[in-house]
């Protein structure tokens, strides 16, 4: 059965995919040094946790989807996340033996905010 929906790659920490795994590691550094410079002021207030989200990269590089999956609890952190996301696109275009596997790469991190931001792993 054919199917229309997009192959994408979903992952976390179990990622065994090396090539994919330097993408997003790519994608991830890019996030945190210009989400750094533009968004320091987020961390004065603590009362709050840490936004869980999922970003949907195109093999073009353009961004599908930013969906918060668990709200940090603080509408300007969260609108913060998407406007980091959409300011930084586009990304990186896949390379040929990434797009011949994947038209979408979904990278799920919980955003810190503490010290600069750091994007990390969410730990099952």
């Amino acid at each position: 059965k054919e199917s229309n929906s997009p192959r994408r790659s979903v992952f976390g920490s179990t990622l065994q995919d090396v090539p994919v795994r330097m993408y997003v590691e790519a994608w991830q550094q890019k996030i945190e040094r210009n989400g750094r410079m533009n968004y320091s002021q987020l961390s004065s207030n603590k009362a709050r946790g840490d936004p869980l989200v999922n970003v949907i990269i195109r093999s073009d590089g353009s961004v599908e989807e930013v969906l918060i999956m668990r709200s940090s609890g603080r509408a300007d952190i969260d609108d913060a996340v998407r406007r980091i996301v959409h300011l930084n696109a586009p990304y990186a275009v896949f390379p040929k033996n990434i797009a011949a596997k994947y038209d979408q790469i979904e990278i799920r991190r919980v955003w810190g905010f503490d010290e600069g931001l750091k994007l990390l792993e969410e730990l099952r």
